[in-house]
C-alpha cells in the first residue's frame, strides 16, 4: 500500500471538522462606526487525538521502480521526519504520534497551518524577545501556535482568550487585567510575558518541560496528581496510564510537531506563503482614562489600526479608574503620542466623564442607580453603560461610580430609544439557534438598535448561553 493511500485511511478515522482561529473574527466594513468595540467571539483551533490505533510505528512503504530501484519521494507526505535541531529543551522519542500530527497539519489541516505561519511572523519577533528576557527556551512561543492559530482575539468556549489561550483566573494570577473595559489577555505583549512567567512557574514546579506544557493545557493540579499516582516524572511513561485525558496526553507530541514544520515550513511543503510584517510598537503609559477615537488620532492612525494594535480594549474608551494604565503605539510616536494627550482639552481626556468630585460619585446609604441618575441630571442608561452595570446590578454604599456628562448622556439615550422604540431594556440569555433577525423580530425592535444596545459591529455571531441586552415588552 502506498504512502498517499495509508496516510488517507489513518486520517478517515478522524472528523475533518477543523475549526480556524481566526476564521470567524469580527472585521470592520463600509461605514460602520469603528470607534466602537469589537465582537470577538473567534474559537481557537480544536485539534484532534490521534486514533487508538496509532500506537505502534507503521510500516514504511517504498516505492520502486520497475527494476526494483528504491524512487525519490513525490510528495510532501514522504518526507522523513526532521530531527529538532540539538540542543532541543527536551527529550524527543521516536513516538508515532508525533509523525500522525506531521502529517495531518500537511493534510487535513494544511491551509490553517499555512494561515498560522502567515500570522505567526507578526508576533514571534516580539515573543522571542520576550522569552529570552525571561531565560526561557525560543521554542516555546510555538506554544501560541496550537493554542490560538496566533491570533490575539481567539476565545473558545471554555472561555479561554488571547494569543495564549489564559482563563480567567489564571491571567489575573499573573497580573492580566480583565473586566468589562479591558482583556489584557488579548494584549499581545502583556500577555506573552505573563505566559512565559508561567510556563517558568511550571518548570519550576515541575523539573521538565514535558510536564510544564501538559500542565499548561490541563492545570497543575492535574499533572501533579499524575505524577503521584504514576510514581514517575517521564511524562511518555505517564502518557501510558489513564492518569492524563487524550487531550493532555497528545498535546506535547502535537506540540512537537508543529515547532518541527514551523521551523522548517518548505521541508514540508509550506511554500509560497504570504507572511506579516513584524509587530512594531512600543508601550506608553496613559495616566487618564479616554475614547479610543481620541487615543488612535494622537498616535497618528486609524482606529481601525489603533484596535488592532491594542485588541484588549473591548468597548469606546478605556476603563475609567484604572490609571494609569498601558497600551501599545506605533514604535517611535511614543514621544509625539504622549505630547499629543497632553495638549488634549480636559474632558477629552477624561473619556467625556463630568468634572464632578473627579467625575465620580461615592454612593451613600439608600441611594439607588434611580436616585443617583435623577441627582446629576443623566439617564439610568447612560449610568449603566458608564459604569458597565446592568438593570439587575447592585450597588453597594461605598463603591465610586463614573458620572457621564448629561449632554453625552441624553444624545446616547435618544440614539437608543430612536432605534429600539423603548426606553427599558432587559438581559436576555441566547438560545440554541437564535440569531439578531430572530430577537429583533422576537422584541419588536430592530438588529441596528440590539447592535447598538449591545455594541456589536461587524459580523457578529451569538454564543449560546451569552447575555444581550433586548427591549422590554
Amino acid at each position: 500500500m502506498s504512502i498517499r493511500k495509508r496516510t488517507g485511511k489513518i486520517l478517515a478515522l478522524v472528523s475533518p471538522v477543523f475549526l480556524l482561529a481566526a476564521g470567524c473574527s469580527t472585521t470592520h466594513t463600509g461605514s460602520a462606526d469603528t470607534s466602537g468595540p469589537v465582537a470577538m467571539t473567534v474559537t481557537p483551533p480544536a485539534i484532534p487525538s490521534p486514533p487508538p490505533n496509532q500506537i505502534a510505528k507503521p510500516p514504511v512503504t517504498i516505492a520502486k521502480s520497475a527494476a526494483g530501484t528504491a524512487l525519490p519521494p513525490s510528495s510532501t507526505l514522504s518526507v522523513a521526519p526532521k530531527p529538532l535541531e540539538k540542543p532541543f529543551f527536551m527529550r524527543v522519542p521516536d513516538d508515532p504520534s508525533i509523525e500522525w500530527y506531521d502529517t495531518y497539519f500537511q493534510t487535513v489541516a494544511r491551509n490553517h497551518f499555512a494561515l498560522w505561519l502567515s500570522r505567526s511572523t507578526e508576533y514571534l519577533p516580539m515573543m522571542k524577545s520576550v522569552f529570552r528576557e525571561e531565560g526561557l527556551p525560543e521554542d516555546l512561543v510555538y506554544l501560541s501556535l496550537i493554542e490560538s492559530g496566533f491570533s490575539p482575539r481567539a476565545y473558545s468556549y471554555s472561555r479561554a482568550a488571547g494569543l495564549w489561550q489564559f482563563m480567567r483566573g489564571t491571567g489575573r494570577k499573573y497580573g492580566l487585567r480583565i473586566n468589562a473595559w479591558i482583556d489584557q489577555r488579548r494584549d499581545p505583549v502583556l500577555s506573552t510575558r505573563a505566559a512565559a512567567k508561567y510556563l517558568k512557574d511550571l518548570y519550576t514546579e515541575f523539573h521538565s518541560w514535558s510536564l510544564a506544557l501538559a500542565a499548561y493545557n490541563a492545570g497543575e493540579g492535574k499533572v501533579a496528581n499524575a505524577v503521584a499516582d504514576t510514581g514517575t516524572k517521564d511524562y511518555w511513561e505517564i502518557r501510558n496510564s489513564n492518569t492524563l485525558s487524550n487531550e493532555t496526553k497528545d498535546y506535547v507530541p502535537k506540540f512537537l510537531a508543529a515547532v518541527r514544520i514551523a521551523k522548517d515550513p518548505s521541508r514540508y511543503g509550506f511554500d509560497n506563503i504570504d507572511y506579516r510584517s513584524p509587530l512594531e510598537t512600543e508601550t506608553a503609559t496613559l495616566q487618564h482614562p479616554a475614547e479610543i477615537r481620541v487615543l488612535a488620532k494622537a498616535a497618528g492612525v486609524s482606529i481601525r489600526k489603533f484596535r488592532e494594535m491594542n485588541p484588549e480594549f473591548t468597548r469606546w474608551a478605556t476603563p475609567p479608574h484604572m490609571a494609569p494604565i498601558s497600551l501599545n503605539i506605533p514604535m517611535g510616536k511614543k514621544e509625539d503620542f504622549l505630547a499629543n494627550i497632553s495638549r488634549l482639552p480636559h474632558m477629552s481626556r477624561r473619556d467625556l466623564y463630568a468634572d464632578v468630585d473627579g467625575g465620580v460619585h461615592t454612593i451613600r446609604p439608600g441611594e439607588s442607580l434611580w436616585t443617583i441618575a435623577r441627582r446629576y441630571h443623566v439617564s439610568m442608561q447612560a449610568l449603566m453603560n458608564a459604569n458597565g452595570l446592568s438593570s439587575s446590578s447592585v450597588i453597594h454604599t461605598g463603591k465610586r461610580i463614573n458620572i457621564p456628562v448629561s449632554s453625552y448622556a441624553s444624545n446616547h439615550y435618544r440614539h437608543v430609544r430612536g432605534h429600539g422604540g423603548s426606553g427599558h431594556w432587559m438581559r436576555h440569555r441566547i438560545r440554541r439557534g437564535e440569531s439578531l433577525f430572530a430577537l429583533a423580530k422576537r422584541f419588536r425592535t430592530t438588529i441596528s438598535a440590539i447592535r447598538s444596545k449591545n455594541h456589536l459591529f461587524g459580523r457578529t455571531y451569538l454564543r449560546e448561553g451569552q447575555m444581550i441586552m433586548v427591549p422590554a415588552r
